[in-house]
Parts: structure tokens; sequence; C-alpha cells
């Protein structure tokens, strides 16, 4: 008894944190008109936050979807949703960007990146043709600060050393899949063999740390 008593309130203790954990917004603007998309706690969503703020043009396909195709790939974990919903955001394959503004039955598999809450208007918004489509971060809950190639804080080099400038107990380099691939306990770290993108720079200080979001 005691045992099942344990386990139930385990349980509603992981669904209480499940539903307090933030996932990052994004603002959609298509025209004049604006949406906001929640997106779900996955590698894919984080690697395609990343990227942002992003202005593209999106094309039209089947008249239920607009997609643009990323240059480099994002990771994905393809699922087969069955009913695909107006608002639906999701990755085709590993680089197209798809924005669905109609709902209907797929036999095609996505991998999700997020919903847009209320899609009313959404399919007036993006049109007929090809529309000029800018997503952006409404709220930085992942706590990446914009991106930035150089700072006063730190420089890359043109042989691709970075050097940062403050003061830091460590450095760790990290990929948009949250994987440490390089740290160093002095100020300079060689970034020469990683693959060009987006990455986080996490500086750990006297009493506190801080990621900045660095493109190398």
């Amino acid at each position: 008894m005691k045992q099942t008593t344990l386990a139930a309130i385990f349980l509603l203790i992981s669904m209480i944190n499940m539903n307090v954990q933030e996932t990052a917004k994004i603002k959609i603007t298509a025209g004049s008109a604006s949406f906001v998309a929640t997106t779900y706690d996955n590698a894919t969503a984080k690697a395609f936050i990343a990227l942002l703020p992003m202005t593209i043009s999106m094309n039209e396909l089947n008249r239920n979807e607009k997609y643009y195709s990323l240059s480099d790939n994002l990771p994905s974990s393809p699922l087969y949703p069955q009913t695909i919903h107006a608002g639906d955001l999701m990755l085709y394959g590993q680089s197209y960007i798809v924005l669905f503004y109609e709902t209907f039955t797929t036999s095609y598999s996505y991998t999700p990146i997020g919903y847009i809450e209320n899609p009313t208007g959404l399919k007036t918004a993006l049109g007929s043709n090809n529309p000029t489509v800018t997503f952006e971060v409404l709220n930085n809950t992942i706590g990446i600060e914009s991106v930035e190639q150089n700072s006063v804080e730190f420089n890359i080099s043109n042989d691709g050393v970075l050097q940062y400038t403050g003061y830091a107990k460590k450095i760790s380099l990290i990929d948009i899949n949250g994987k440490i691939v390089s740290s160093t306990s002095s100020n300079i770290l060689n970034i020469s063999s990683f693959p060009k993108g987006i990455y986080i720079l996490k500086v750990e200080g006297k009493n506190q740390t801080r990621t900045i979001k660095i493109k190398i």
C-alpha cells in the first residue's frame, strides 16, 4: 500500500515538473500578421531556434503548406503524425522547414518543431504564392544570447582560435544538440577543427555562468 502511494506521489511530481517546464516561443510574421508558436523540447527545435532570427521566402506546396530548404541539416527524429494540423511547424527530412496552414491526413513522416497556438488567419496571411516569413524567438528560455561572430568579450582569429577576453575559470563549447565538444580552464580554445555553424560558448566565472550563442 505504501509503495503504491509513493509511486502515485512520484508520478504526480513528474507530471507537475513536465507542466511547468518552459519551452521557447517563436513569433512568426507574414505580411502584417503575426502568430505565436510554442516549440517542443527536442533537439530539432533547439537547433532551429539557434538559427533565429530568420527571414526567408517560403515556397507554396499542395495548397496546404509552405516550405523552405535550409543550407544545413538539422537533427531529426521523424514521426508519422497521421493528421497534420493548421499551424504545425515541422522538419521534413533534415533540411526542409514546413509550415502548414491546413488540417489534413498525411502518409509522410516529419520531425515536430512547434505549433501555432491560434492559427486563425494564417492561411490568409501566407497567401497563395511564396510569402516572406520572419521567425524570431519571443522568450529566451534556453538562456542563450544573440548570435555573435566577435564581441568585446571574445574574438575568433582567422586560424580558428577563440580567445575570451574576460575572466573565466572555465570555458566550454557546446554544439546545438547540447553536447560539449571542447572545454578548457584557460581563456583560449582552438576551434579550427569543428564544422562551421552555431555553437554555445559557456563561460563559468566566479559567481555566475553565462552562455553566448556564437557563429563559427
